[in-house]
């Protein structure tokens, strides 16, 4: 990404941990550009401020103690990867050469009165078309001048394993310019060797941001923006918020959020999730004195552990971090605890506290879900007298939603080769991953619900027309299946509470509150629920990718995203913050004369419209089959708000949406999503429990004639007089529609 939080911290490196044989091998083409109003050599000349040696080493030194890319990428992967950097065009007589780019500086800055060549100040769009056009002309060079022998691809999976541009001179002050530092993806496609290039990394020789902390000191090349950049094409993402909402959720505390002079070491989920650098991080529920060895050590053993009490999807991670070598730059040392939503990916970056929260967060005093804190205070150690954490402890772990979390460790150690900490008994519970289910007025209607709980458990209050899949379990997550028995025939919806009760203390329980809908009387032409995944019905699925609606995902009811309102399945959208136009739309099967649609909805579309990408998401029906369409619901402008006034974004809510002014007998109903700015759709869409109903006739099958109106039909079916003056007073059906004649 294109956006860097910079501290100048020269600190030396201890030695790192004798080198084994790598299991990955990596090259990074550096290719130093100048711009063609810059001298090579002679008085003006540029890349003389520091020597090819220099940037040999802070590329390739394999020394114990230097400062490298090399040594980074070998000490953060335990050894397990090999970037190697090929420094091009070849040096001569200990000077860095360079390629002379087609145009001047000027062109690649904001046009001024004096910098006429320049694009129009805040035109994004052709700021980009320069720098992918630069991009293309070094990618060109390269192609064909490559030095002999020198694979540009180590790993063999057709892409260019990483390109670094060394541009002359400094960076501009800001990240809304195009002479920044960044790693961007390369759009306009291109190859050398015949590898593709996929991304570039732009830095520059004599300063890459600067440091607003030091009177705007420019800050030189260095190993933490090399590594940061490089760590994305890993599959790593930033930390960092995107937004200036004065919360930090990560900070110093690894690379990929404010990365250092000496690149510091990535947190152990990073390590695990994204580099794969850690084979796992084992989770830990027994009390008990664990043991840690620090995170930048010689061992890829003992470096993290994992607590995820029960009832909920986030855990926490405990790890050690040593403030020496590559984390040498850190504040402090000690352990340091921070949270992770693993139903998140793509890291802190779009971060909103609503539909989009972070993958990590570090717990530091202070710290809340709308409060900063203080970071550089996140380690706990005996040598700060931070030795507790969570139960009565003064900082407590808590959850995205701010709710706090049960476990406590204590009695933390000092500093020194390893640390360690004590797990404390938790107090059990008995979390179910929803407390309200609500039930068609059908018979076996039905749902699914998730008992979590510390120990055994016993379920009571079950009446006689529900059922309980089980009604013991243990410990642990236990996946249950209730059922109604009988239809609700009667006029008013029948309710139960389950009371969930821990065996070994009878004060522990959690209610299940249970509410089964009446069954409707009124003619109901279409009914669906999406249980049924061979679909049926016959419904459609119109996708311009692969990331639209969706019949057949079996829903979590405790994850974001995919959520049925009853039973495990339901019609999802998937949000997919692609940058490419999305036009995604289920539709109906075809049914006659349907008068009201009613249907269940959950979305974060609500009342929200980028206005850089406008986003749509509509109910609309057809009287023709499909040929032509009419917009009867905006989810934008018609969705319900609350008591105060807010979308109900992000939960279920029942839409009823009045047909009767498009009545026909072929009529379908579609979801209509799409965008308008071609960046994709970033919002998702569950709908469940569709029932469409008519007007009750009586009839439950009329004989498959065309309509006539020369015929007219009794309400159970009988053809009677064919001219309507000469029928006595009653309901009748002609041409397919009913009649009432007095």
């Amino acid at each position: 990404m294109r956006k860097f939080y910079l501290f100048v911290l020269a600190l030396a490196l201890s030695a790192l941990a004798p080198a084994v044989q790598a299991q990955t091998v990596l090259n990074n083409t550096v290719v130093f550009v100048r711009f063609a109003d810059e001298a090579a050599t002679g008085p003006g000349a540029v890349f003389q401020t520091y020597t090819a040696e220099h940037y040999d080493s802070l590329f390739n030194a394999s020394s114990p103690t230097y400062n490298s890319v090399y040594n980074y990428f070998r000490q953060a992967s335990y050894r397990k990867l090999d970037w190697r950097s090929r420094l091009l065009p070849a040096s001569e007589g200990g000077k860095v050469m360079s390629y002379r780019a087609k145009m001047e500086r000027g062109y690649y800055q904001e046009r001024s009165s004096i910098n006429p060549t320049g694009y129009p100040k805040g035109d994004a769009t052709a700021m980009e078309a320069r720098r992918h056009a630069l991009i293309k002309e070094i990618v060109g060079y390269l192609d064909k001048h490559l030095p002999e022998g020198y694979q540009v691809d180590a790993n063999g999976d057709g892409i260019v394993d990483n390109l670094t541009i060394v541009l002359s001179g400094t960076s501009a002050v800001g990240n809304t310019h195009l002479l920044w530092p960044q790693r961007s993806n390369y759009i306009l496609g291109g190859n050398i060797q015949g590898k593709r290039v996929v991304s570039f990394l732009m830095v520059f020789d004599e300063s890459n941001g600067f440091n607003l902390g030091a009177a705007s000191t420019y800050i030189p090349l260095n190993t933490g923006v090399l590594c940061h950049e490089m760590s994305h094409n890993l599959g790593t993402y930033d930390l960092y918020h995107g937004t200036k909402d004065g919360l930090n959720p990560v900070g110093v505390w690894d690379l990929m959020s404010n990365n250092q002079l000496i690149a510091q070491h990535m947190t152990a989920y990073t390590k695990w999730r994204y580099c794969h650098w850690l084979d796992s991080i084992p989770l830990i529920s027994k009390p008990g004195t664990y043991t840690l060895n620090p995170i930048g050590g010689n061992t890829d053993e003992n470096v993290a552990y994992k607590i995820q009490p029960v009832g909920h999807r986030e855990y926490f991670v405990i790890e050690y971090r040593r403030k020496e070598g590559f984390d040498a730059s850190l504040p402090e040392s000690g352990l340091i605890i921070y949270r992770v939503n693993p139903d998140l990916t793509g890291g802190n970056l779009g971060y909103n506290g609503t539909t989009r929260l972070d993958e990590q967060y570090i717990f530091r005093p202070g710290g809340t879900p709308t409060s900063d804190g203080d970071l550089s205070r996140a380690a706990f150690s005996a040598d700060n007298g931070r030795t507790a954490f969570g139960g009565s402890a003064a900082q407590r772990p808590f959850y995205s939603d701010g709710s706090e979390a049960n476990f406590a460790i204590a009695n933390i150690s000092a500093v020194g080769p390893v640390m360690t900490f004590e797990l404390l008994p938790s107090a059990h519970r008995i979390v179910l991953d929803q407390t309200t289910v609500n039930l068609a007025g059908r018979a076996q209607s039905g749902a699914t619900i998730k008992v979590s709980s510390d120990g055994a458990w016993r379920a009571s209050g079950i009446p006689a027309w529900l059922t309980l899949s089980q009604t013991e379990g243990n410990k642990g997550d236990t996946q249950l299946v209730l059922a109604a028995q009988s239809a609700n025939t009667t006029q008013d919806p029948r309710t139960a509470d389950i009371i969930f009760t821990d065996k070994a203390n009878p004060s522990v329980t959690a209610t299940l509150h249970v509410t089964q809908s009446c069954q409707t009387k009124a003619n109901v032409i279409l009914y669906e629920d999406w249980e049924n995944t061979s679909n049926p019905n016959g419904w459609t699925v119109q996708n311009s990718d692969n990331r639209g609606w969706d019949l057949t995902r079996t829903l979590q009811t405790n994850r974001g995203l995919y959520r049925s309102y009853e039973g495990t399945h339901a019609a999802t959208l998937i949000e997919a913050w692609d940058d490419t136009h999305e036009e995604q739309t289920l539709i109906s099967p075809v049914f006659a004369q349907g008068t009201t649609l009613e249907f269940w909805s959950r979305t974060t579309s609500a009342n929200k419209n980028p206005k850089g990408n406008p986003q749509f998401y509509n109910v609309e029906v057809s009287s023709d089959g499909g040929t032509t369409w009419a917009q009867v619901f905006n989810c934008l402008t018609d969705y319900p708000l609350d008591a105060d006034g807010k979308s109900q974004s992000g939960k279920y809510v029942k839409l009823t949406i009045d047909l009767s002014a498009h009545l026909s007998d072929n009529m379908r109903i579609r979801f209509h999503a799409y965008d308008t700015g071609g960046a994709g759709l970033s919002y998702y869409w569950n709908i469940d429990n569709l029932t469409i109903t008519g007007l009750p006739t009586g009839i439950t099958r009329l004989p498959q004639t065309p309509p006539s109106s020369g015929k007219v039909y009794t309400l159970d079916g009988r053809l009677v007089s064919p001219t309507r003056p000469h029928l006595p007073a009653g309901a009748y059906i002609i041409g397919g529609r009913k009649v009432v004649k007095k």
